[in-house]
């Protein structure tokens, strides 16, 4: 665990001290991988991930927050926004690079640097897929505080970043429904008490995908538009995801469907597993003319371990990012009043896949704060002890 000494001695958090570089290094691992000479070295991405969940609850957390004097500095130095680019180039470069070695295609670009391709093995050729899903899964954290920026420039890059994973949607979904309506029933992405989290996973990615078309629609219907349109950003992102995969279609032929598939799956369920465990059981109260409270740190579950925080951008201070949306990944605050998960997110989403080990781990937490703090119950029927029910809201989810 850190020191109390050598947290004092810092007035900025570990992930704003040192921004996106753990998970730049953490991209090059297929790269190193290739360099050691392949075999076992390609699964060390995820001998890589697995350390880190393993040192995550041993290193410790990190609380701290920058003075509040410093919010203006942080939130306008260019250096924090370069740091979150630099992923970009990595996020195709790691694409193509893995395809290529997987699929035994040479590439220009890599025989000038000196590579050699060798036929893989079956267990070369899993380790190398694997380590591609987690590399650009993980990039899609990147590009969530990329797709939550003000400018225009930032949010073609965070979808620059989601469409090699296909998650280029997410930014529809996520900046136009999901902060608008979290801790709310209308949220796919709020799960309520008592949910399995596999049907979850299914029904939260199925319905987030078809109101992402729905909020588009919305939208150029009030500028008096129908959704055929080429301002329909769902369009325009569905042209440039399916351009993508024509184009690895097109290099690296029909081996390109089994791990463009894998490079789908690996971060829908990484989303799947953050949302479950950011917003379980949590429910604004409803006002009488029908709207809903303004989010609260109450609304969202909080972690700071530092590990995890590097591999999610800092996003696992979540109830400050939903409290201030507009707060960049650098200033983000633990708040005081935010429920707080019992482990850092690395540890929490294998958990949460476990559903019968996720009951036993956080029903007491959940009801415990149930029990203390100003909080609305969200669960399906019959889930809920006997004493909540009352001022609980009652999930109708289908």
């Amino acid at each position: 665990m850190m020191s109390v000494t050598s947290t004092l001695k810092r007035n900025v958090s570990i992930v704003t001290k040192y921004t996106t570089v753990p998970l730049l290094l953490f991209s090059t691992t297929p790269v190193l991988g290739y360099l050691a000479g392949g075999g076992v070295w390609y699964w060390l991405t995820v001998f890589v991930l697995l350390l880190s969940i393993a040192l995550d609850p041993i290193v410790g957390e990190d609380p701290v927050n920058a003075p509040l004097e410093m919010d203006a500095q942080l939130t306008n130095k260019l250096f924090f926004r370069v740091m979150l680019w630099l992923y970009v180039p990595m996020q195709f470069l790691m694409t193509l690079f893995c395809y290529s070695l997987i699929t035994q295609t040479p590439m220009d670009v890599f025989l000038t640097l000196g590579v050699t391709y060798v036929p893989l093995s079956w267990g070369e050729i899993i380790g190398l897929a694997l380590s591609l899903s987690l590399v650009t899964g993980f990039g899609a954290t990147i590009g969530h505080e990329l797709c939550h920026h003000g400018n225009a420039f930032d949010r073609f890059m965070g979808q620059a970043i989601l469409t090699p994973i296909s998650m280029a949607d997410f930014f529809v979904y996520h900046n136009f429904h999901h902060h608008l309506t979290v801790a709310t029933p209308e949220d796919h992405a709020t799960a309520p008490y008592g949910e399995h989290f596999w049907r979850f996973a299914l029904r939260s990615t199925i319905k987030k995908s078809i109101c992402a078309w729905q909020v588009e629609a919305k939208r150029l219907a009030r500028k008096g538009s129908g959704w055929l349109n080429a301002d329909n950003r769902m369009i325009r992102i569905t042209i440039a995801q399916v351009a993508w995969l024509l184009l690895l279609l097109i290099l690296f032929g029909w081996a390109t469907i089994p791990l463009f598939i894998l490079q789908y799956l690996f971060p829908r369920m990484l989303l799947a597993t953050a949302d479950f465990a950011e917003h379980y059981g949590l429910m604004r109260k409803q006002l009488p003319d029908g709207s809903y409270e303004k989010v609260r740190p109450e609304h969202a579950w909080d972690d700071s371990a530092i590990i995890s925080s590097f591999y999610m951008c800092q996003i696992d201070r979540h109830s400050d990012h939903h409290t201030n949306v507009g707060r960049p990944y650098q200033v983000l605050r633990v708040m005081e009043k935010a429920p707080r998960l019992p482990y850092g997110y690395l540890n929490i989403l294998f958990v949460v896949m476990v559903p019968s080990a996720w009951r036993k781990l956080m029903h007491p937490i959940i009801e415990e704060f149930y029990d203390t703090a100003d909080i609305i119950p969200y669960a399906l029927p019959n889930t809920l002890p006997e004493r909540f029910v009352e001022r609980a809201v009652i999930a109708d989810i289908g």
